[in-house]
């Protein structure tokens, strides 16, 4: 085997992670938080689910509800049509601090609102 494809195969297993345990995963993790609390499961209505290219609805609608409910810029990234391939890292900023949040912040952000 080449040195070529031995680093196409390494950057394959980069993307594979990506969709197994990244961005997508991530964004699950913040539907299943949503789907929780009412006001805002009621935000993403029937748009929260994984479905690659549609899930890019659902992850506008929980920015969106991060912002308008919990003070916190987020920019999901889903990737090549929602799949994860090629995404960049998600992305969380309290706007009242301009601090940057790790993913499990947000969750646990979320888990405490009251609404």
């Amino acid at each position: 085997m080449t040195n070529e494809k031995m680093n196409f195969m390494e950057l394959g297993m980069d993307d594979l992670e990506i969709v197994s345990g990244g961005t997508v995963r991530e964004f699950d993790d913040l539907v299943y938080e949503f789907v929780q609390i009412p006001v805002l499961a009621d935000l993403c209505g029937t748009a929260v689910g994984h479905v690659p290219g549609a899930n890019n609805v659902a992850a506008y609608a929980v920015e969106l509800g991060l912002e308008q409910y919990l003070g916190i810029k987020a920019d999901i990234s889903l990737g090549f049509c929602g799949t994860g391939i090629g995404s960049d890292p998600n992305k969380y900023i309290e706007i009242s601090t301009g601090k940057s949040l790790s993913h499990a912040e947000v969750i646990q952000r979320i888990r405490n609102y009251k609404g």
